[in-house]
């Protein structure tokens, strides 16, 4: 299997005990990967916080408890990195456990591992990424994925509801313009609202998006709201 080194080093967080990774490991320093290794999930947040990395490697089986509760940590502090879950063979329990919290970009592979496979499916999560990133819509720290209805500002992740998410990306669309109360409510709710609904979910906004001071969502008195260009 041909295995090819990445255009610039890509980080990786690998996050597992098992003394069996570190031909992984190894591999992905040959490859010149940049490579962190935790063997503790609670080891694991704040390393992710602070090199942010483009690949993690995650076993089911840490030593200091549950997996997919590192797993939501890691995304609650801004991780939105793919997943390579890594699942003992014959392990059902854990593989079906996997399958229920995998998101689209992430994978699984079975241990014991067989190196290039491993390999060859990293690479594969990091390159789909990069296409991926490839979509976002940018607006200075404001980030919005519409295929995945993700959102991150100063790449931390902002968890919105649905209605939220649509008012976001009609204002992202919008970026630099003014849009009248009206606008808003035809294109994100199609039909007319009781008085108040736009104020509302503005406030519900900026409230997530960490913008009380306005600075990023701009009220324009008597017309509406405009979102300012990064």
């Amino acid at each position: 299997m041909n295995l090819q080194k990445p255009p610039t080093p890509a980080r990786v967080l690998v996050v597992d005990a098992d003394h069996r990774t570190r031909p992984l490991i190894a591999a992905l320093n040959e490859l010149d990967f940049d490579v962190f290794a935790a063997n503790r999930g609670r080891f694991a947040i704040p390393i992710g916080r602070s090199v942010r990395p483009d690949l993690v490697v995650l076993d089911t089986a840490l030593p200091d408890g549950d997996t997919f509760e590192t797993y939501e940590a890691l995304r609650a502090a801004g991780v939105q990195a793919p997943v390579l879950f890594l699942t003992a063979q014959g392990d059902r329990e854990a593989g079906a456990a996997v399958h229920r919290v995998m998101a689209d970009s992430d994978g699984h592979v079975t241990k014991p591992l067989a190196v290039p496979e491993a390999v060859a499916r990293a690479q594969e999560l990091l390159e789909r990424d990069r296409a991926d990133e490839s979509r976002l819509l940018r607006n200075g720290t404001l980030s919005v994925d519409a295929g995945r209805r993700a959102v991150w500002r100063d790449g931390a992740r902002v968890d919105l509801s649905d209605r939220e998410f649509e008012l976001l990306a009609y204002l992202m669309d919008n970026a630099g313009q003014v849009v009248s109360k009206q606008q808003i409510l035809e294109r994100v709710w199609g039909a007319p609202f009781r008085s108040g609904t736009v104020e509302t979910y503005i406030y519900y906004l900026r409230r997530k998006l960490g913008d009380e001071n306005q600075s990023l969502i701009r009220t324009v008195r008597g017309v509406g709201y405009t979102l300012s260009r990064g």
